[in-house]
């Protein structure tokens, strides 16, 4: 439920070959103009190159002319919504590898992928080249060749206005079987979200399984708008001739915004693209799969019943289950957390927050802020699914 989106460094163990990280999704650490550095989104999910606003603001030297308008719609519930764009052309510089943007919207990205954010990068970027992902060793490559010794399934995909999609096979049940047309979309924390339509498509036809949990997001895109839906766990997905056991599927029943489309059923997601190393063939579009040691990860669902993204000295509740202990013992979209298990959060790393979240069957204790009033609720972690 998470629209969490690599840091890419040097890499000298292979030519062109640069180190990623990931949280979720990758960060990439790019040059824009031959001076500035910034931390980006690389999504597949996006066609160009998006600026977040107060990066832009930070860093105005790249604007050289006035500011363009354009109206774009996000995955959050919400309309079309009027943007700024810089109509400076704007170079940008991974490794050794180059290209330029004519256009660049700029969005407010920080209230959902934190302050060290500069942007999203998408596909124009590679162009018809080819991007290698290596998800073992974690480094890329963008290429021109491509070895397909290295991999045991090619997956032929559609290239439709700057984006991937192909087919997978969702087994609801052993005897349950529906094709799903999806979005490949890297800057996905999650396996699989459908789109509402195609969900409410499976609910008309009773084929969906007994237990869903239903789960609300505070901002479900870059151009914000609070986002619904939940998740359920099936069978199986079949990804070419691969088959991966109980995935949890998630869904939205948003009625604006991406999630709202009919040209396309859903998204696919790194829960399910991290147990693969691969190689995305724009110009032939062809992509390449071959396990890695993730491929039999086992699919987990939440345990605290909800995120928090912490910025300094707070954390913000950006995600919520209804069906957590967390929603039952008060806790709620936007509620602000100052400390947790008796820690403040302004004393605590982004990764000691999470490690707090910890346990199947931990009791937690939060304080939290309700109409500026310290409040402390306790709740214990259990998996939802």
């Amino acid at each position: 439920m998470q629209f969490i989106l690599l840091t890419l460094l040097p890499c000298k163990s292979q030519k062109n070959e640069v180190k990623f990280e990931k949280d979720g999704s990758f960060y990439i650490s790019a040059i824009i103009n031959d001076s500035i550095e910034g931390r980006f989104v690389f999504d597949t999910g996006a066609s160009v190159l998006y600026f977040d606003s107060i990066f832009v603001k930070r860093h105005s030297s790249i604007i050289k002319t006035n500011l363009d308008t354009a109206r774009m719609r996000g995955a959050g519930a919400t309309d079309d919504k009027q943007v700024y764009v810089v109509k400076d052309t704007v170079k940008i510089s991974v490794g050794n590898y180059i290209h330029s943007f004519p256009k660049s919207p700029i969005l407010k990205l920080t209230d959902i992928n934190g302050e060290n954010i500069a942007g999203i990068i998408g596909n124009e970027f590679i162009k018809n080249k080819i991007l290698i992902i290596d998800n073992e060793r974690s480094v890329l490559k963008i290429d021109s060749v491509i070895n397909p010794k290295k991999y045991n399934t090619i997956i032929p995909f559609k290239y439709v206005d700057k984006r991937v999609y192909f087919p997978a096979e969702l087994n609801i049940t052993d005897n349950q079987a529906i094709t799903a047309d999806l979005l490949m979309d890297l800057g996905c924390a999650d396996a699989v979200i459908l789109n509402a339509p195609y969900f409410n498509s499976l609910k008309s036809q009773n084929i969906l399984p007994q237990k869903i949990v239903d789960y609300t997001i505070l901002f479900g895109g870059a151009l914000g708008g609070n986002s619904n839906g939940g998740d359920f766990r099936i069978s199986s997905l079949k990804l070419g001739n691969h088959l991966i056991s109980n995935p949890i599927i998630s869904f939205s029943k948003d009625t604006l915004g991406a999630f709202s489309k009919t040209d396309y059923d859903g998204l696919i997601g790194n829960e399910i693209l991290d147990r693969y190393n691969f190689a995305i063939d724009y110009y032939n579009q062809k992509l390449y799969l071959t396990e890695n040691s993730k491929s039999s990860k086992v699919f987990k669902s939440s345990l605290a019943g909800f995120y928090a993204m912490k910025m300094n000295d707070i954390a913000t509740v950006m995600s919520i289950y209804y069906q957590s202990d967390a929603y039952k013992s008060g806790i709620r979209l936007g509620d602000t957390i100052v400390s947790i298990n008796n820690k403040r959060v302004k004393d605590l790393s982004d990764q000691e927050f999470k490690d707090e979240m910890k346990g199947e069957g931990k009791q937690v204790k939060l304080t939290i802020l309700k109409n500026k009033k310290p409040t402390e609720i306790s709740f214990y972690l259990k998996y939802l699914l």
